[in-house]
């Protein structure tokens, strides 16, 4: 049965190993090949991931601020959280087609944040988990792959 969080466990990797996660990521092409960046989370637990983005939405529907890694505001409408999941390890893979072939590129961030676009089920509950966008961190390294024709 799915739940709110399967789109997040695409881009989760429950490793704590960079070059494990770049390899998940850059196998997430083969099932979305028109995508030009694929991110992956890794290096936390996904409970403890979950968890944030839960109490990300509780804390903002009953207007406090706990200590947590994730913030959440509802759009206008009320029909759309935006998370921000903050101090987090990902990588991200970027692809650009030169001369016809795809050629791929993985980094490695850690203290970084993404965004999480997610459903908001009668303006308080948290719905279905829709989007990921990579936002910013600190740079760590260009992560090469081993055994890969593209890299």
């Amino acid at each position: 049965m799915a739940n709110q969080f399967e789109f997040l466990d695409k881009h989760f990797d429950p490793t704590d190993i960079p070059e494990v996660a770049a390899q998940t990521a850059y196998e997430r092409f083969g099932n979305y090949p028109n995508a030009r960046v694929s991110t992956v989370i890794f290096g936390i637990g996904w409970t403890v991931l979950t968890d944030s983005i839960k109490h990300a939405v509780l804390n903002y529907v009953n207007g406090g601020v706990y200590g947590n890694s994730a913030y959440a505001t509802l759009d206008m409408d009320r029909n759309q959280w935006n998370i921000v999941l903050t101090g987090l390890q990902f990588v991200n893979a970027t692809r650009v087609v030169v001369r016809g072939r795809a050629e791929y590129q993985i980094d490695e961030y850690n203290n970084g944040s993404v965004f999480v676009k997610a459903e908001a089920l009668g303006g308080q509950l948290l719905g279905d988990i829709v989007h990921l966008e990579t936002g910013f961190g600190t740079w760590v390294q260009e992560v090469k792959l081993k055994n890969s024709a593209n890299f």
